[in-house]
């Protein structure tokens, strides 16, 4: 009989979550989070009464921000762009497929449609000027939903749920709270706006995550 703890397996092609089942959940439940917020902004874009006061109360105690601040977040905005997302989605795939790591690839491929596929759709539905004036493309944040989504799904591929993923995790969760707070910064989207973003790219890193590795485990115990 094997001794070795859960913690002691080795990784293999796959290999995303411990609990995908939980981490099914989870998505589901973020998504369906999002999904409210976008209801809320199509009865009302300004957010409702709730919404909509909260964003205008986070509006008014960061604007304007120090310059320090300011000058960070347009960092954050060019770093979080498709100039530079785009070119590291397209090296993990690679990297991905050069290790043969198909059921990952499908993980990190499928996530990154479905989030952007949804946010393309939401944004000229909803319509929702942004806080700047310059146009109704608002919600969701895609830079926040990238953000997150790049960040969770670089956890999943990258690191084994048999082991600590603690450093990781504080370190995407980093990412993605201060990539949201930098949009806000600039002036350029609405608290609610990113809060959606990053639940968005979130959910369907995990969602999708969970759904292949389920799809792998059935496979796998009915080959």
């Amino acid at each position: 009989m094997s001794t070795r703890t859960p913690d002691a397996r080795r990784r293999v092609d796959g290999d995303l979550l411990r609990y995908p089942g939980h981490g099914l959940m989870v998505a589901v439940a973020l998504l369906i989070a999002v999904a409210a917020l976008t209801v809320s902004m199509i009865v009302d874009r300004s957010g409702g009464p709730v919404l909509g006061e909260v964003d205008g109360w986070w509006r008014g105690l960061i604007q304007p921000p120090p310059s320090w601040a300011e000058s960070a977040s347009q960092v954050l905005k060019t770093l979080g762009s498709g100039w530079v997302m785009v070119p590291l989605r397209i090296a993990v795939a690679l990297w991905l497929l050069a290790r043969r790591r198909r059921s990952d690839l499908a993980a990190w491929l499928l996530a990154w449609a479905l989030a952007d596929v949804i946010t393309v759709a939401l944004k000229p539905w909803v319509a929702r000027l942004r806080p700047d004036g310059l146009d109704h493309h608002s919600f969701p944040s895609a830079h926040a939903k990238t953000a997150a989504q790049v960040a969770i799904g670089i956890v999943l591929v990258a690191t084994s749920p048999w082991r600590s993923r603690a450093l990781p995790w504080a370190l995407a969760i980093a990412w993605i709270v201060a990539m949201a707070f930098s949009r806000t910064i600039l002036d350029e989207h609405w608290l609610s706006d990113v809060v959606a973003g990053s639940l968005l790219g979130v959910g369907c890193a995990v969602g999708v995550a969970a759904t292949v590795q389920l799809r792998r485990d059935r496979t796998q115990g009915g080959a």
